[in-house]
């Protein structure tokens, strides 16, 4: 690996992530990526959910970076299923393409929070969402963008929408052994072919509940409107 500033002597520190501003974009693929590679990638502040916050890639705008403090809601769930599952490529789940898990530390920490206060959002709600301290067990994690959020396709009905949305949550539970909860229309999305890909969720093991139908009826709970002619 060459260092950016182009010294071409003995590297040591490669894969040092105290030195993380040697670090390339990519990550080779002889190693797992670290936080020093998530120290290169982060770009802005996009958004944040009750226990994430999403930032923008610097290196393309059809990937985003969410960042969770394990120790908070069901994040720590959430961080084991990435963890074990981002190379296996599950239809329905978003891709996910680096995944880590670190001690969070001064170095990373004030970085994610600089990100935040350099834009018009709230800094002290997203600190709450955050809430990082040294010592806190971190998880980190590249996927893709979704083109639509929610039931929003432009070339999709309803009922297609949420037929699509069912069976992406049924073929991740039957290949990972889980059960989905919380199918709200901040958690789901499109591609622009139609694919339907989730991105956030709670997590039970098992998939005694996990049929189409509960999937279906899961959506259903989370809409404010009426889909009862949608439920045949």
């Amino acid at each position: 690996m060459e260092r950016l500033d182009g010294w071409k002597g003995p590297i040591p520190w490669a894969d040092n992530p105290d030195n993380p501003k040697f670090y390339y974009e990519m990550v080779p693929k002889h190693r797992k990526p670290s936080w020093g590679d998530f120290f290169q990638w982060f770009n802005q502040y996009y958004t944040h959910g009750n226990y994430g916050v999403i930032y923008t890639d610097n290196r393309t705008p059809h990937q985003l970076i969410k960042v969770v403090n394990c120790k908070k809601g069901n994040n720590y769930e959430e961080a084991e299923f990435f963890g074990e599952n981002w190379t296996h490529d599950i239809e329905g789940l978003v891709k996910l393409y680096s995944f880590t898990r670190c001690e969070a530390k001064s170095g990373i920490i004030n970085p994610l929070k600089d990100r935040v206060a350099t834009t018009n959002a709230d800094y002290v709600e997203v600190m709450q969402v955050l809430d990082l301290k040294e010592g806190d067990d971190l998880a980190m994690w590249v996927m893709e963008k979704a083109a639509y959020i929610g039931l929003t396709h432009p070339d999709l009905s309803r009922k297609e929408m949420i037929d699509r949305v069912a069976e992406a949550a049924y073929n991740v539970g039957t290949r990972t052994g889980m059960t989905l909860y919380d199918l709200n229309q901040k958690n789901y999305g499109f591609r622009e072919d139609g694919s339907a890909l989730i991105f956030d969720f709670r997590l039970e093991e098992g998939t005694l509940n996990g049929s189409k139908k509960f999937y279906r009826n899961s959506i259903f709970h989370h809409l404010d409107e009426s889909y009862d002619d949608l439920r045949q």
